[in-house]
């Protein structure tokens, strides 16, 4: 079956790891292969943060090609393709403003020279290739967020749920419905904090906006705590207005796995038919796999990570 594992950003010692600790070993070519026939599916954020990316890349994207492996698009590839590609009104989709060189100043820095900055080209075009999210027998897999509306709005524009150059200059337009759906899909929902609150995340920067949890039924949820990503001092027992809210979560009974989200301390099951494997493995949490053979109902006991 399937051993999907979260965002590695880097961290290929890590992910060597836990490759190991699930059983795949090096074959004649030096590809990390299971004994068994398992393929990882990788979620997404191969790049940046960490210290060793140009290795996850060749591991990642050489476990893919030798059939080892499948692997989806995260948001930090989108925005990697944003950053590198110009836009014809000048500059680029992603703008190299300073925060955006931050968050991808690592990657740069592995690829800063000539030679090595071809071969970061050819990542590039293999991002081209992953698409958005799989739907496979059995199991989901995205990044960020299973949104049935707008992935079938993207598998209208995107044969395979794969990008093009033109879909992505005009996802680049905040007033476009393809710059909705990518970021929903890549990025999460989110919603605006009540009353002009703002936080400062993970990296310092101020936000006004929060990643809420989509998997979550919200009636369920009697506080912002309870459904917003990050517990703010200020809004500690105050229901949610939910009157201006998407009151859609995720109710199917296949199972969804996806990253993105940089949980912290032990990691778990959301719900009985979603998880979220990214538990900030690039600010000293671990790497996170789910050993998936099948099952509906997914299981803590399948949740693996080296100590």
């Amino acid at each position: 079956m399937y051993d999907l594992i979260g965002d590695v950003h880097g961290h290929a010692d890590e992910l060597r790891a836990l490759l190991h600790h699930l059983d795949y070993r090096p074959d004649a070519l030096g590809i990390l292969r299971h004994p068994a026939g398992r393929q990882v599916i990788f979620l997404g954020d191969y790049i940046d943060r960490g210290p060793k990316i140009r290795e996850t890349l060749a591991l990642v994207r050489g476990m893919v090609a030798a059939g080892a492996a499948l692997a989806i698009l995260g948001n930090h590839e989108y925005n990697a393709l944003a950053f590198w590609q110009q836009d014809p009104t000048g500059g680029y989709l992603r703008p190299h403003k300073p925060v955006n060189i931050l968050q991808h100043v690592r990657t740069i820095e592995e690829f800063r020279s000539k030679e090595l900055f071809a071969e970061w080209l050819s990542y590039l075009d293999w991002f081209m290739t992953l698409p958005l999210a799989l739907e496979l027998p059995g199991l989901r897999a995205v990044h960020a967020c299973w949104e049935p509306r707008q992935l079938d709005y993207l598998r209208q524009q995107l044969p395979g749920l794969r990008l093009t150059r033109d879909f992505l200059l005009r996802a680049s337009r905040p007033d476009a419905p393809e710059f909705t759906a990518a970021e929903i899909v890549l990025k999460g929902r989110e919603d605006k904090l009540p009353g002009g609150l703002t936080f400062a995340d993970k990296d310092g920067h101020h936000r006004s906006r929060m990643r809420l949890r989509w998997w979550q039924n919200p009636a369920t949820a009697p506080s912002y705590a309870d459904y917003y990503l990050e517990d703010l001092p200020e809004l500690r027992g105050q229901p949610v207005d939910f009157s201006h809210l998407d009151p859609s979560y995720y109710q199917d009974d296949t199972p969804v796995f996806f990253g993105h989200y940089w949980l912290r301390g032990t990691p778990q099951i959301l719900q009985p038919h979603a998880v979220c494997l990214d538990y900030s493995v690039a600010k000293g949490g671990q790497l996170i796999g789910y050993r998936w053979d099948g099952e509906q109902t997914l299981s803590a006991a399948k949740l693996v990570w080296v100590a």
